[in-house]
């Protein structure tokens, strides 16, 4: 009866541990605690000139934009989430634009309030600051590249000048490496 007793132990512990680790739908309550966010101080750029004309593009202050990304290490299976939440920390009073590029992988918009969960491609032009990176769970078991995301605030339309275009007001890329394979970690 004892010799019993430790393989059925070894087994409960085994399916409580992976249980958090096999829900594949989204979840938007979760009793895992994220990492905290980490910080990323933006590069200031000067103005480039274009067809644009009659814009004043202003550089940030230093520490003017940062971005925190949470959790600081993510596989697609993890049922907490639904990727990187990358959320940018800029004052302005400008209304911008985020435009948000990766050279591999998509962003997710999550509604946390009501669950619904938006795909999208290498790049997506939004109003809302906060987004999420993922990569296809596909992918996972193989080799895959480093990745570098950037993003670009821009301000939401010209009022003047012409052209219609807008100004950049400030850019900022993170950067993410691999970790056994499959687990995706902002560097610091």
């Amino acid at each position: 009866m004892r010799s019993c007793i430790l393989p059925v132990c070894l087994i409960m512990i085994a399916v409580i541990l992976c249980a958090g680790c096999a829900d594949f739908g989204v979840s938007p309550a979760s009793t895992v605690e994220p990492s905290p966010p980490q910080s990323y101080q933006a590069t200031p750029i000067t103005p480039v000139s274009g067809d644009v004309t009659g814009t004043e593009t202003t550089t940030p202050q230093p520490g003017g934009l940062t971005i925190d990304a949470s959790p600081e290490r993510y596989i697609p299976f993890m049922s907490s989430t639904v990727g990187i939440r990358l959320t940018p920390h800029f004052e302005t009073s400008a209304d911008v634009v985020y435009n948000w590029t990766t050279d591999y992988g998509y962003f997710v918009s999550w509604n946390e309030t009501d669950g619904k969960v938006t795909l999208h491609d290498q790049s997506i032009e939004t109003e809302e600051p906060s987004i999420y990176w993922s990569y296809p769970p596909d992918d996972m078991g193989i080799e895959k590249p480093p990745v570098t995301i950037r993003l670009v605030v821009q301000t939401a339309r010209l009022i003047h000048g012409g052209g219609g275009g807008r100004g950049t007001i400030a850019w900022e890329d993170i950067h993410i490496a691999w970790e056994d394979t499959d687990t995706a970690v902002t560097e610091k």
